[in-house]
């Protein structure tokens, strides 16, 4: 992200007094919704994606229907916000599902803390506060007695971290904006993502009994879209005594493989010394060295490519090995331009030698919005006449709730050169910058549904 295209610190204290009236409630009820930990758990008829985040929609609807709101559950799946009437619909997207909490906390990952500058607590950033931010961005509009020319709608789900089957569930039995944008990655307007995809390789672990060095178990990660930090792997010895060793990492958005540091990684790398020095070997180890390794790129499975968009990112986000059998799921992210028939059709064939398999488990193509579109020249407007920056439309490698419906882009809610913290440990938001993007998407919502 070009970091010219940062607002001053006075631009964003600016913006921000235009919501300070807002303040100290939407402090209130981020620490509120933040302290719900809203991981996705397990499924009850009640609850699709679990207790908690059933909790947290309940929370948030009943929230917004104190301020006046129209709200509306949809199968504890997804909920929305609306004023105004009409036929024409606006809609932001949010979620209200976060990731696991990780290691590496100084602090209680849902025990929010607010400090003079910052709120610390996961789902600060990714994806309650965006959420917060536009439900007083409309709280003030319709305080404020702007009637929108049709509906304003604030849309959250519950399972956007696994694949957004809340949004499908949303597409399924509810209304489609005619235009509309989700806070859930940076500014300005992001008119491009990548294509997604989540898979498993799995294949045979079994090692010679008669090693002097055996691999015994391993496990690291936790989600596909987070970079590991952490890896545990377990080793029998000829004696049969058993030892383990723990790698740490350093944790981070899948998206974004280079700022962070890939703890399976790491383990293999320490296993097949281990097991090298010991004349010993491993199957999923050797493949993992010769296929994988410590790169980002898929380069040795040959599915690397690049283009406006930005290169394929390739994450391994989660092992379970035992002595009989391997599971690794990845995450890839790859160019707007590239054929995922041909990626799936590459790792087939180079998984094949190794007696391994994929399993697909979720798939969501490219987005691409044109540059000319009316959604996105009014975003950039939007932006351009509030920061004072003339930015241009971006690209990016994470995939959002954009892409679920059409008429909809990313817009926000991170500034550029400002702390990306999503996903990992002691995420953060900083308050000024926050009240700044309610300001912005207050005047968002207001022009696209003038």
């Amino acid at each position: 992200m070009n970091i010219q295209n940062a607002p001053s610190a006075d631009v964003i204290r600016s913006l921000a007094r235009t919501m300070n009236h807002h303040r100290d409630t939407m402090i209130q009820d981020l620490v509120a919704l933040c302290a719900i930990p809203s991981v996705a758990g397990e499924s009850t008829d009640e609850a699709p994606y679990g207790r908690e985040t059933a909790l947290a929609l309940d929370w948030f609807l009943n929230c917004a229907q104190s301020m006046g709101f129209r709200t509306v559950n949809l199968d504890n799946r997804a909920g929305f916000v609306e004023f105004g009437s009409g036929t024409r619909l606006v809609a932001a997207l949010c979620h209200l599902d976060v990731v696991p909490s990780g290691d590496g906390w100084q602090t209680g990952p849902f025990d929010p803390v607010v400090t003079d500058d910052r709120i610390i607590a996961r789902g600060t950033a990714d994806d309650k506060g965006p959420a917060i931010a536009v439900l007083h961005a409309m709280k003030d509009l319709m305080d404020s007695g702007y009637q929108p020319n049709g509906r304003i709608r604030l849309i959250v789900g519950l399972d956007e971290e696994r694949g957004s089957s809340c949004m499908a569930h949303y597409v399924r039995v509810a209304e489609l904006p005619d235009a509309g944008f989700t806070p859930d990655a940076s500014f300005p307007v992001i008119y491009a993502e990548k294509g997604l995809c989540w898979f498993q390789i799995i294949m045979p672990a079994s090692q010679s009994a008669d090693d002097a060095l055996r691999l015994a178990g391993a496990s690291g990660g936790t989600s596909p879209n987070m970079i590991p930090g952490h890896c545990e792997l377990s080793f029998i010895k000829q004696d049969q005594t058993r030892t383990t060793e723990a790698v740490a990492g350093v944790i981070g958005h899948a998206s974004t493989p280079w700022n962070g540091r890939n703890a399976i990684s790491q383990a293999m790398a320490l296993a097949a010394r281990l097991l090298q020095e010991n004349q010993s070997q491993h199957p999923f180890v050797s493949f993992y060295q010769q296929s994988i390794g410590a790169g980002w790129r898929g380069e040795g499975l040959a599915i690397d490519c690049s283009d406006a968009s930005g290169p394929l990112t390739f994450n391994a986000g989660r092992l379970e090995l035992d002595e009989k059998q391997a599971t690794l799921t990845v995450d890839i992210r790859y160019p707007v331009t590239a054929s995922f028939e041909s990626i799936w059709e590459t790792l087939q064939q180079r998984v094949r030698p190794w007696q391994a398999s994929l399993k697909l488990m979720s798939h969501i193509p490219p987005l691409h919005v044109p540059l000319d579109s009316f959604l996105v020249q009014t975003l950039t407007d939007v932006y351009a006449s509030l920061t004072g920056h003339q930015a241009e439309p971006v690209a990016i490698g994470g995939g959002t709730y954009a892409r679920t419906m059409p008429n909809v882009v990313a817009f926000g809610s991170a500034f550029p050169g400002e702390p990306d913290t999503v996903h990992q440990a002691d995420e953060f938001i900083q308050i000024d910058h926050w009240l700044a993007s309610s300001a912005i998407y207050r005047e968002a919502l207001k022009r696209l549904s003038e």
